[in-house]
């Protein structure tokens, strides 16, 4: 007999809205006496939410130099596919992605913009291809392009992530409050890109947000094995913008891009995993 399915999900979204509820009530009960020594409780609040905010801002400033959407041209338009993390090891350059990101690609050439920012696509420098992915159930979802040095021309300013920005070990689940994942990839939605078709420019938007894994359980019972997997928190009806409840746009050319785990202590990225191997996150 079949196991009851749980909604995480949903219980995580119960839990998150009692524990805000309870911390509002906690502020209530602080704020007379708060105001009775001077002390703003709504302002300090109001500025460590504007804090947060501009910190995370500057996190996908500094992460979208790494992370770079991947267009295609079909018919002499540029269409995004997906996304990829640009690494250097040992004077090697890679672009890693997800092997469907290739795969739907075949033989044509990959373009991209040298400058997080965005700006003219240019055809990415010749490149070998590594798929370690099959297509069977269970299998990773990565690909790998071995770029060529002598190549690379304006993709040089691009920031490659070094080795000792690589989770090479591939170490656990970080569940404490003393990290936390950012996720970041760029989105086919067309309110994420304004595409000059003639001349291949476009301006463009990162898609990130900030995220903890699930709980052993969860993986369970997506029979998924926690140690080639990491499966993280997201839940569509819980974004919030500057404190506002949004609509996140669709995940469709996401895949390829980077998932970097934050210390919070030294506020810096000291790992990444890449974004396709996450199953039933973005569900």
């Amino acid at each position: 007999m079949m196991s009851k399915r749980i909604d995480f999900v949903k219980k995580r979204r119960d839990d998150g809205r009692s524990l805000s509820r309870s911390v509002r009530k906690l502020v209530a009960l602080i704020e007379p006496v708060a105001h009775q020594n001077g002390i703003d409780i709504q302002a300090r609040l109001s500025e460590a939410s504007a804090r947060k905010s501009e910190e995370k801002q500057l996190l996908a400033k500094r992460q979208q130099e790494s992370v770079m959407p991947v267009f295609v041209i079909d018919h002499g338009k540029p269409e995004r596919i997906g996304s990829c993390v640009l690494v250097c090891l040992d004077s090697d350059f890679f672009a890693f992605t997800a092997a469907h990101v290739i795969r739907d690609a075949a033989s044509t050439h990959f373009f991209a913009p040298p400058e997080g920012k965005g700006g003219k696509l240019l055809p990415l420098p010749p490149y070998t291809t590594h798929l370690s992915s099959q297509g069977r159930d269970g299998d990773l979802d990565v690909g790998l392009l071995v770029l060529k040095e002598r190549q690379l021309g304006p993709f040089h300013q691009r920031v490659f992530l070094a080795r000792t920005e690589i989770d090479s070990n591939d170490r656990p689940d970080d569940r404490s409050l003393e990290s936390c994942y950012f996720v970041l990839g760029y989105s086919a939605s067309k309110t994420q890109v304004k595409v000059s078709r003639t001349e291949r420019r476009i301006h463009q938007q990162s898609f990130h947000c900030s995220t903890h894994p699930v709980s052993a359980a969860e993986y369970l019972q997506e029979q998924l094995p926690q140690a080639d997997h990491i499966l993280l928190d997201f839940d569509h009806n819980e974004i919030k913008v500057e404190g506002r409840l949004v609509s996140p746009p669709r995940l469709q050319g996401v895949s390829g891009g980077g998932i970097f785990q934050i210390s919070r202590e030294q506020s810096s990225a000291h790992s990444w995993r890449s974004l396709h191997k996450i199953r039933e996150a973005y569900c």
